[in-house]
């Protein structure tokens, strides 16, 4: 049987990737849009050739999960609500803007007995997967994570996104991923502290339960040819670098959402980006940082 799925957002990330990586997940089916403008909620449905919901609840009556492509002030709020409803939720990094609203997502999963996956895109991506699976049984000791990345590049379709302009921001929009690379490595974070601002770098520190320490580095104002991903592992056997392939948003979004169907058709098992981690992590960042004022 197909899971049904409903989309939450009109901007470009729900259309450039969540709606058509859903349809081409296997066992999954695009059942509709609904966003808060009526008309680019009709615009996408159309395009994708799915419903337009009239409203969030309306939606909810009509699937069995939920994709959100919203600021995450937002999608707290409307996940909290589709778990309450027992729908599943297939939802963005960070899942919530503090840690009691995550703790209280990463709960209501677990009451309503329904499956949460979050999209950490790296991790579904199938090199870094065979990397990670190679590489986190042996001990690292220290680790550096630098990202630069151009949202506000011109061009770029995330140029004015409201929460990525806050001083700070580059810790909630890229740590999730940087902690979802360090942690199948170095084990689970143990603590978590900001490290003085570089240039245009945002830097913390994380502290892991095996002693390993990592260092990581965070730029929103990098040019777009200077964009990269480097995550570099040391330990008693010498050092590691992670690759850096060319994503394929599309494609890896939907490897998050068939996961997430096989927790559905699955309940005993488990998934290492579940809404479990999504609230860990979100409770490493509020100690680097608290949700910036203004985001």
């Amino acid at each position: 049987m197909e899971t049904r799925f409903g989309v939450v957002g009109t901007a470009y990330w729900a259309e450039a990737v969540h709606a058509p990586g859903l349809q081409r997940t296997p066992g999954a089916r695009l059942a509709g849009i609904w966003g808060r403008d009526p008309a680019r909620t009709l615009a996408l449905a159309q395009a994708r050739g799915v419903p337009a919901f009239g409203s969030f609840d309306e939606m909810l009556d009509a699937v069995d999960a939920v994709s959100f492509a919203v600021p995450p002030p937002v999608q707290e709020t409307l996940a909290a609500r589709a778990i309450a409803a027992g729908r599943h939720v297939l939802l963005e990094k960070p899942v919530a803007s503090t840690a009691r609203a995550a703790d209280a997502l990463a709960a209501g999963v677990a009451r309503a007995g329904v499956a949460g996956i979050v999209f950490f895109a790296r991790r579904f991506v199938p090199e870094i997967a065979a990397f990670l699976a190679q590489h986190a049984g042996e001990t690292w000791r220290s680790a550096t994570a630098e990202v630069r990345a151009a949202p506000f590049a011109p061009g770029s379709p995330y140029r004015n996104s409201v929460w990525r302009r806050a001083p700070g921001a580059g810790i909630w929009d890229i740590g999730p991923h940087a902690l979802s690379m360090l942690v199948p490595m170095l084990g689970p974070v143990r603590d978590a502290r900001r490290l003085p601002d570089e240039d245009l770098f945002d830097r913390f520190e994380t502290t892991h339960a095996g002693g390993g320490r990592a260092e990581v580095r965070i730029t929103l104002h990098a040019a777009p040819q200077d964009g990269c991903n480097r995550y570099r592992f040391a330990g008693p056997a010498g050092e590691v670098s992670a690759p850096e392939p060319e994503l394929d948003r599309v494609a890896n979004f939907a490897r998050a959402a068939g996961a997430l169907v096989a927790l559905i058709h699955d309940r005993a098992a488990t998934h290492p980006c579940d809404i479990r981690f999504g609230a860990e992590t979100v409770r490493m960042l509020e100690r680097v940082l608290p949700w910036p004022d203004g985001a």
